[in-house]
């Protein structure tokens, strides 16, 4: 009898293990790809860096070469109407400019996680943050500019970050272009329902564990056995999210924004699972020190 108990403990503490697992995952994903979450992520962003860094690669295929080519025409515009490149670097690393892609970006993944809708940018919401932000720009970057080729500098701008922002996806295109039955499989998936299903299976799959193993004092094993499986699980994906974070952004003419995206996505769950593989640690400690005083007691 002893002997299904322990098999059937093992079981369901498999099966809370890989509830806390999903759920370390799920809950993640829906709090990254909120809006809020991605323009905060966008916002740190040293985009100046990032550009420099394509702008001295090599040539790519798709939409990298896009994103490149954009770039380039950009301080090329300004190079040759001797306005400092200084000043475009200011206007690209601005928090106006970065707050406003990580909005934009991140109205579409809530979306389509979460399923919130929020306003669709476009570049002509972006050729407002232009005009009434240029001069702050301007007066930071420490650069004398005239009249003249202030106004040129932001023609050239608005006319090239129109081929960014009107080609990212918004819920318009993503609810032409996939199927309505999918996106709402993919809600579902992250919704509520489905997390606190995950938290009652959990706890029930526990409960039961320390029922059977209660005359055993052993139940804090197990329950610090789900814990620590979860855990470690989630500290190894941490180490692939960057792969998982290229594919999920590969719609986007942003590829600069993937490396960092994925070093923060990936650092949330590293994080949640060192949380849990320590829980463990805790439980496992109560459970030696109450095994050790009962084996002094016998």
């Amino acid at each position: 009898m002893n002997t299904f108990k322990t098999i059937v403990a093992v079981i369901l503490t498999a099966i809370a293990a890989i509830m806390l697992y999903v759920l370390f995952l799920l809950s993640n994903v829906s709090s990254f790809f909120s809006t809020e979450n991605i323009e905060k992520t966008a916002s740190n962003i040293d985009v100046a860096h990032e550009i420099n860094k394509i702008r001295n690669s090599t040539a790519t295929a798709g939409q990298k070469e896009e994103i490149a080519d954009i770039i380039n025409t950009a301080y090329e515009e300004a190079e040759s109407h001797g306005i400092s490149t200084k000043l475009v670097d200011e206007i690209f690393n601005s928090n106006e400019v970065k707050e406003f892609l990580g909005q934009a970006i991140g109205t579409t993944t809530d979306y389509v996680i979460n399923g919130k809708e929020g306003k669709t940018l476009t570049s002509e919401d972006f050729n407002k943050l232009v005009d009434d932000n240029i001069d702050k720009w301007i007066d930071n970057s420490d650069i004398d500019i005239s009249d003249t080729k202030k106004e040129v500098l932001v023609i050239r701008l608005k006319s090239a970050s129109a081929g960014i922002i009107d080609n990212l996806p918004n819920q318009t295109t993503i609810d032409s272009k996939i199927d309505q039955n999918m996106i709402k499989d993919i809600q579902f998936i992250f919704s509520s329902e489905v997390k606190t299903a995950l938290v009652i299976i959990t706890l029930v799959s526990l409960i039961i564990v320390i029922f059977l193993k209660k005359n055993e004092k052993r139940f804090l094993s197990y329950m610090a056995s789900a814990p620590l499986i979860a855990g470690v699980m989630t500290v190894a994906t941490s180490f692939i999210m960057t792969d998982i974070i290229t594919l999920a952004l590969n719609e986007y003419n942003l590829s600069f924004m993937v490396t960092s995206f994925s070093s923060s996505f990936s650092h949330n769950i590293l994080i949640t699972g060192l949380v849990s593989i320590i829980v463990s640690i805790v439980l496992f400690i109560i459970y030696g020190l109450i095994y050790k005083k009962s084996t002094k007691r016998a």
